[in-house]
C-alpha cells in the first residue's frame, strides 16, 4: 500500500528528497507501493512549486508538527541540512512517538551487515561498508564512502564526496563538508564541523570547527549533549 509521508523542511534538501522518492517510486523500490507526500512542515518559506512538480500531487503546509492531522498514521522524514536543526526536529518527532521513514536509494551499496537507523537518507552512489553503524536521522549525500566498522551517531550529515575510513566515529549532529575525509580510527566530536576538503588526522572533541590538511581547530563552542532515544 502507499504510505503517507510528511516532509519536515521546505528548502533544497526537501526538493532533493522529493526527487529521490519519485525516482524510487518509478523504480518500484519504495516500501510497498511507495510514498505520497501529504504534508510539509516548515516555519519559513517553502519551495511549493518545485515540490508540487516533483511530488505529482498537492500537499498541505504546516508551521509545526503538532498541527498535522492523523500524524500517528503517517511517516516523517527530516529534510534540513543543518545537523543541529535536524537533531532538534528528530528529538521532537521521537518525543511525540512518531514514525520516521528510511530512504535508501537502490543505486547505493549498503553491506548486509551494516545497520541503518530510522530516518536515514542515503543518496545514489553511496558506499556503506561492512559492520558500519548509521544512527537515526543521518544523511549521506552522493558519492559518500563510509568504510568498515565506522559509526555515525544520530543526525550526522556527510556532504557529497565525504570519506570515512575504517573504525572512524562521528558524534551526534557532526558535519563533514564536500570532499572532507576522516582517517582510520579518528573521531569527530558531537556538533563538530570538518570543512570542505579537510582531512582529520587527529581526534577532535565536541563543538569544534576544523579546517585544513591536517585539520586544525579554528573555532570552538559550548555543546550540551542530551541522551538520544
Amino acid at each position: 500500500m502507499t504510505q503517507r509521508l510528511v516532509i519536515c523542511g521546505g528548502g533544497s534538501l526537501a526538493v532533493e528528497v522529493a526527487a529521490l522518492l519519485r525516482d524510487l517510486g518509478e523504480r518500484g523500490r519504495v516500501n510497498g507501493d511507495g510514498y505520497v507526500i501529504t504534508d510539509v512542515v516548515a516555519p519559513g518559506p517553502v519551495r511549493t512549486a518545485d515540490l508540487t512538480a516533483l511530488c505529482g500531487s498537492s500537499f498541505t503546509t504546516h508551521a509545526d508538527i503538532a498541527s498535522i492531522p492523523d500524524r500517528n498514521q503517517k511517516e516523517f522524514i527530516v529534510c534540513t541540512g543543518d545537523p543541529a536543526i535536524r537533531h532538534k526536529i528528530y528529538r521532537e518527532l521521537v518525543s511525540m512517538d512518531l514514525t520516521l521513514a528510511r530512504i535508501v536509494h537502490p543505486m547505493a551499496y549498503v553491506a548486509p551487515s551494516a545497520v541503518i537507523g530510522a530516518g536515514a537518507i542515503i543518496y545514489p552512489g553511496v558506499f556503506v561498508g561492512p559492520l558500519v553503524q548509521l544512527g537515526a536521522n543521518v544523511v549521506l549525500h552522493a558519492q559518500v564512502a563510509v568504510h568498515h566498522d565506522a559509526r555515525l551517531d544520530a543526525s550526522v550529515v556527510l556532504s557529497p564526496g565525504a570519506l570515512l575510513c575504517g573504525h572512524t566515529v562521528c558524534g551526534t549532529a557532526a558535519f563533514l563538508g564536500t570532499g572532507a575525509s576522516i582517517l582510520p580510527k579518528m573521531r569527530l566530536g558531537a556538533y563538530s564541523k570538518l570543512s570542505a576538503g579537510s582531512v582529520l588526522k587527529r581526534p577532535a572533541g565536541d563543538g569544534c570547527l576544523l579546517h585544513g590538511n591536517p585539520a586544525t581547530v579554528r573555532r570552538t563552542w559550548s555543546v550540551t549533549l542530551e541522551e538520544d532515544t
